[in-house]
């Protein structure tokens, strides 16, 4: 036989061997199954590990074989209970699924890594996008419209959604352990734009007079600040955060709670700031 007809009946064999294997991957959901075991034992070794250059390297096998994974059909909907290092959370709407994660770094900081799953306008088509953290290198934050490229990184644990007229948003509180002194809860806001692109944050957040695209609280490592939507109230209840005394008023890693509640209620298309609410009323 000549070369050339050996090398095409070559490619064609491994051109239907590899549409068998992502037809069988697709429909067979031992597949999701084998891939969330492998998963956590990546997560069970980073864990294990005291070298950074060690996590890094597990941590990049995890976002690789995440990809892969998020691309079987059903895993959208696939509950991942095994992966418990791993945030999962869905939208109400069911068009969203965010997974999130950290890499705890030996110094005391994180890197958060994530992907954001969600069905288009079109038809319920589902996409898949790469979280990429640059919290790092956003020096303002709070006003800054992101891109899942340009991702402030969070441990994503509620998703609050809203419309308005046409608009769908959804309002994404997250954790972030900063270091080892200072600790962050984020608002957030995520919504589709009219090319079906995930856009992250937007001036709808007013808080203190002003207006923010999300609202990073700061407090101390120490403590615990809560942070989450009260479905009675229909509001967005947070702690109000305060230094010890005067002498410590910017530094963050001496704020916490003082036993008071503030919050954000949905109004004319905003998170509108309330003082002070009273959480007995509820």
């Amino acid at each position: 036989m000549p070369v050339m007809l050996i090398k095409k009946a070559l490619a064609i064999l491994l051109a239907c061997s590899l549409f068998l294997f992502s037809q069988q991957a697709a429909g067979n959901p031992e597949s999701l199954a084998r891939a969330e075991t492998q998963i956590g034992r990546l997560f069970a070794r980073m864990a294990s590990s005291t070298a950074d250059a060690d996590k890094k390297r597990i941590n990049d096998s995890i976002v690789q074989l995440m990809e892969v994974t998020l691309q079987i059909s059903g895993s959208i909907d696939y509950p991942f209970v095994q992966l418990a290092k791993m945030g999962k959370i869905s939208s109400t709407d069911a068009k969203i699924r965010i997974y999130t994660w950290n890499l705890p770094w030996t110094d005391g900081t994180n890197t958060y890594f994530g992907f954001l799953q969600y069905k288009t306008y079109n038809k319920g088509e589902i996409k898949q996008v790469f979280l990429n953290d640059k919290s790092a290198e956003i020096p303002d934050a709070s006003v800054s419209v992101l891109s899942p490229s340009r991702w402030y990184g969070m441990l994503i644990y509620e998703i609050v959604e809203n419309k308005d007229g046409g608009n769908v948003y959804y309002t994404l509180l997250g954790l972030d352990n900063h270091d080892l002194f200072v600790s962050c809860k984020i608002a957030d806001v995520l919504y589709l734009d009219d090319h079906n692109d995930p856009v992250f944050g937007k001036q709808i957040f007013h808080y203190q007079n002003r207006l923010f695209c999300r609202v990073i609280f700061q407090y101390s490592a120490k403590v615990k600040m809560s942070l989450k939507w009260n479905s009675k109230m229909r509001m967005i209840i947070f702690d109000h955060l305060a230094p010890p005394n005067s002498a410590y008023t910017g530094n963050y890693a001496y704020y916490g709670p003082d036993f008071s509640y503030d919050g954000f209620r949905f109004e004319g298309g905003r998170w509108e700031y309330m003082e002070k609410v009273d959480v007995r009323r509820e």
